[in-house]
């Protein structure tokens, strides 16, 4: 074998069923935009959608929510995740009923990414079919038709939540994990660390993992513990 990854080992591989879905986001002050992306997965309004935001507004939520949501097929594509593979991985892509592409921004300056970055929303557009793409900001293309296109699409800029929405965030989390999360442990983090909501996601994580390793309850003074142990 020569290392390469196959399309079909992609598709089977990364490209795994969206794992989140509308009725577990918290909008907060997003309502529009989540109500456009709702619209967007039933097949009404426009068939093009750009959503804008920085690290942890749930734009990426809200592209596999949309994915789930589809009476048709679809699909999900984490840039981030798969930039590595190459910039053919889109070619095919067009085949489609609707495409959901994350983190876009990651092609701009990539002459191959941006050529078939336009031709997959050209050939989409001709198609009928659906696409949403996303960005932490509006990517600089070099291509000026591509810059075009996106500059046509109707476009959202998501917003941070509040930190009252971010502890409904933490608690839905914990909920699906089957963890209990006590207010006084959500009070505690959020008072000592970062609170961007990516970063309040990963320590949940931590902490759901040292619960279980410790055989512990998710209390503060565990929570002080994995803290004290992050910052040594």
């Amino acid at each position: 074998m020569n290392g390469r990854v196959s399309r079909p080992q992609l598709t089977l591989d990364l490209f795994k069923p969206a794992p989140h879905d509308f009725a577990s986001f918290v909008q907060g002050v997003n309502g529009e935009a989540t109500a456009a992306v709702e619209s967007w997965a039933r097949g009404a309004g426009p068939t093009v959608l750009f959503l804008r935001g920085a690290r942890g507004t749930g734009k990426s939520h809200l592209l596999q929510a949309a994915i789930s949501a589809l009476p048709v097929g679809g699909m999900y594509v984490p840039l981030r995740e798969l930039f590595a593979a190459g910039e053919a991985l889109l070619d095919d892509l067009d085949t489609v009923g609707a495409v959901a592409l994350d983190d876009i921004d990651l092609c701009a300056g990539h002459a191959g990414w941006e050529r078939r970055l336009f031709n997959l929303y050209n050939a989409l557009s001709a198609a009928g079919r659906r696409l949403l793409w996303a960005a932490r900001a509006e990517p600089a293309f070099t291509l000026p038709d591509l810059a075009s296109r996106l500059r046509a699409s109707l476009t959202y800029q998501l917003q941070e939540l509040t930190d009252v929405d971010k502890a409904a965030v933490l608690r839905a989390r914990a909920a699906v994990r089957g963890l209990e999360l006590p207010e006084a442990v959500i009070e505690f983090v959020m008072a000592r660390e970062r609170r961007d909501l990516a970063t309040l996601v990963a320590l949940l994580e931590e902490l759901d993992a040292a619960a279980l390793a410790a055989g512990r309850a998710l209390t503060v003074p565990l929570a002080r513990e994995v803290l004290a142990a992050r910052q040594a």
